[in-house]
């Protein structure tokens, strides 16, 4: 594979993310028991998994929004108006379509969001009139329940404040393993 033509591969003559983490998988399981997953990142903000059964895709992005925590305790600073940058992951199962080799198209989940997003990257979120609190498990369960209207295929959404530091969402029926 290291500086090969994925194309000349028996197996992947269309090598989308999720094909290649499947062909992988199958390399790969007979040797490796146990193995749980195969993660391909086919750039640093998108990529797919795959468990040996389902094929899933993550899109993940960065948003700045103003925040305000109203439930803070009184005297908090987290009560004052604040700037904060987000890392967004949405997660999504889909069954692989075996033409386009992809359980869903990158482009789509991106214009799909978009109004969603535009709503909170350099927005004052917690002006938002449905969300309950600023705080990054109410934002995330809020994104989660806008963007499954636009996602059918949305399993997933992790909001991170910090590397590790955030909130995750399921909302899908499957348990999703993969990449934090």
């Amino acid at each position: 594979m290291n500086y090969g033509c994925l194309n000349d591969l028996p197996g992947l003559a269309n090598p989308t993310s999720e094909w290649l983490a499947s062909w992988l998988w199958e390399r790969l399981v007979p040797q490796l028991q146990g193995l749980a997953t195969v993660t391909v990142y086919e750039t640093g903000s998108c990529g797919a998994v795959f468990d040996g059964v389902l094929h899933r895709i993550w899109k993940q992005m960065t948003l700045d929004a103003a925040v305000q925590l109203r439930h803070a305790p009184d005297g908090s600073g987290l009560r004052r108006l604040h700037g904060h940058t987000y890392t967004l992951r949405l997660h999504l199962a889909a069954p692989l379509d075996a033409l386009l080799g992809w359980a869903v198209d990158f482009g789509d989940v991106k214009s799909a969001f978009n109004p969603i997003f535009k709503q909170l990257d350099h927005q004052p979120i917690h002006e938002i009139a449905d969300l309950a609190d600023g705080d990054t498990a109410g934002i995330a369960a809020w994104i989660a329940e806008q963007a499954r209207r636009e996602l059918p295929q949305l399993d997933r959404v992790d909001l991170f404040e910090t590397p590790g530091c955030g909130a995750t969402v399921s909302v899908g029926d499957i348990a999703l393993t993969g990449p934090m």
